[in-house]
């Protein structure tokens, strides 16, 4: 099970008069620190770009950002304990960001990532701030998405008493999970699910593709109420905001002006406080933005490897080189 496969597939463009371009493509599952199995895949060769998702997500949100660079960097995806075609932990109550960063590791080690640009959505950004801090030597650079540093429930829509309806909720589905789970699948699975998330700004539904907005719907129904409720309190218990004035790796910050999830003002924040970072904000976006405009955001973060990563990693690579050839 817990064997990889790799692939070389042939791509053909014709394009300038070019037959075909080698995309190597490997997929499999890695065993993470307490054995827990997660799925994990590579594309493409060059600079490689570890992609953190956000919570209650798997790997379908990151398809148009790995589409556009996986011809010239080495794009790795992968799923959550619990999410996706990851297992869940033998251990229900070992869900923390701490293990989800674990996992991550593991999945690092197994694909033999030295440096890499790690980018977070949502969650991942917690994810991804907390993996500096305990891995930092790995991070070339870091781009939070729609995300923030930590007790993301505090801002949820703005509101002061978004935490306390958190606590209920999450109450809720560890006492009650089968009744949860029923309440959430008929909320959800209404005829007008995709109006709804548009008239409640959760989705820009003049941007999204309904096909887009319903696998988030069916992977997040798909998930058991208990676990979920479990993961959302570490997630609402932590926080990276200690790290941010400690990072020492170029940072590029994606917020949204309708982000009702994590409220723009929290990337300015991190704009403010993370030295040196670079911040954008993309107009008429939502939490969904990545599935909105996703070329936007693509063409930001390719300027940003560019001009901030890729030039770092270079002189890096040439000094590793000499210092290995005078010895």
């Amino acid at each position: 099970m817990f064997k990889s496969k790799t692939q070389l597939k042939a791509v053909t463009q014709k394009n300038s008069g070019k037959l075909a371009q080698l995309i190597r493509l490997r997929e499999g599952y890695t065993k993470s620190h307490d054995g827990t199995a997660i799925y994990y895949k590579s594309v493409g060769f060059g600079f490689p770009i570890v992609l953190c998702n956000g919570m209650g997500v798997s790997t379908f949100f990151w398809k148009y950002l790995e589409n556009a660079f996986k011809h010239q960097f080495q794009v790795i995806t992968w799923d959550y304990r619990g999410h996706g075609r990851s297992a869940a932990p033998k251990n229900p109550d070992n869900v923390s960001v701490q293990a989800l960063v674990e996992d991550c590791k593991a999945v690092c080690d197994e694909l033999k990532i030295k440096k890499a640009l790690f980018v977070g959505h949502s969650l991942g950004t917690q994810v991804v701030l907390e993996f500096y801090r305990r891995h930092a030597r790995h991070v070339a650079g870091i781009v939070s998405c729609l995300g923030t540093f930590g007790r993301p429930m505090d801002y949820f829509y703005n509101s002061p008493i978004s935490k306390y309806l958190f606590e209920v909720f999450t109450g809720l589905g560890l006492l009650f999970p089968k009744q949860s789970n029923f309440l959430s699948q008929l909320l959800i699975r209404n005829p007008f699910w995709y109006q709804l998330g548009g008239l409640m700004k959760m989705i820009n539904t003049g941007m999204a593709s309904k096909e887009d907005a319903k696998k988030y719907v069916d992977h997040i129904l798909s998930l058991e109420p208990q676990f979920f409720a479990k993961l959302g309190r570490s997630v609402q218990a932590h926080t990276a905001e200690d790290v941010l004035k400690r990072l020492k790796v170029p940072t590029l910050i994606i917020g949204a002006d309708g982000d009702t999830f994590t409220p723009v003002w929290l990337a300015k924040k991190m704009h403010r406080v993370i030295p040196k970072s670079e911040l954008i904000i993309i107009k008429n976006g939502s939490h969904a933005a990545l599935v909105e405009q996703p070329e936007l955001i693509n063409l930001r973060i390719e300027k940003f490897l560019r001009e901030r990563i890729l030039p770092l990693y270079q002189v890096a690579s040439k000094e590793t080189a000499a210092k290995a050839e005078a010895s």
